[in-house]
């Protein structure tokens, strides 16, 4: 199905096929309803994505991909309602909410530059990674540091060790650790995260007094 077919239609129904893209039958034409909008807006997001862009210091090429990465969000997710909208006309209304989503995809991706996060996080259980490679007197100090972890939590459950090794390994300042890897805590532990804190709380509170 060519997207020309659909040049002429008015916006709210393009948007309208858009929203039917997972139907069978209609996939073809949200494909084509969604090139032709892209077609009618595109000037005016770019336009938009480079003064915001240049705003946070960016430059006008990835405007081009943030307007691209715009599009993207609304195929992704075609949540646009008309009774949402605040202004008069459904076009003007579909090019502010498309501003939106341009807004919070930089923000998105901007945030992402200081994350410290990789998204390979796991449980710790001891000080030793098994993934990785020590040298013997690397091994001996683990060791020996493990050792007297154990015996500043002795008054504790394996359950405080894991939640204290897991935050001491990955948790930095200004941010929670991954959502992922909170629930695999959760899981794990058989613990809400409410409860974590608690442990976690004492944990802490317990190798400060014997060994910090």
């Amino acid at each position: 199905m060519n997207w020309k077919d659909f040049e002429n239609d008015t916006t709210e129904d393009l948007i309208e096929y858009v929203k039917f893209k997972e139907d069978p039958d209609y996939e073809d034409a949200a494909k084509a309803a969604f090139t032709a909008l892209t077609f009618r807006f595109r000037s005016d997001i770019i336009d938009k994505c480079t003064i915001i862009c240049r705003k946070w210091g960016y430059s006008d090429d990835d405007a081009i991909e943030l307007a691209n990465r715009t599009f993207e969000r609304f195929w992704k997710y075609p949540t646009f309602s008309k009774s949402k909208c605040r202004v008069e006309g459904i076009t003007e209304c579909f090019i502010l909410y498309m501003y939106r989503i341009a807004r919070n995809e930089l923000k998105r991706s901007y945030n992402k530059k200081d994350y410290p996060y990789e998204g390979d996080e796991k449980i710790r259980t001891s000080l030793i990674d098994e993934d990785k490679s020590y040298t013997t007197e690397e091994l001996k100090a683990l060791h020996k540091a493990e050792k007297r972890l154990d015996e500043a939590l002795d008054h504790l459950t394996e359950k405080h060790k894991i939640i204290f090794l897991t935050y001491s390994a990955y948790e930095e300042d200004g941010y929670k650790l991954p959502r992922e890897l909170l629930k695999k805590l959760r899981n794990a532990l058989d613990l809400t995260q409410n409860s974590i804190r608690v442990y976690k709380k004492d944990a802490f509170e317990a190798v400060d007094k014997r060994i910090r």
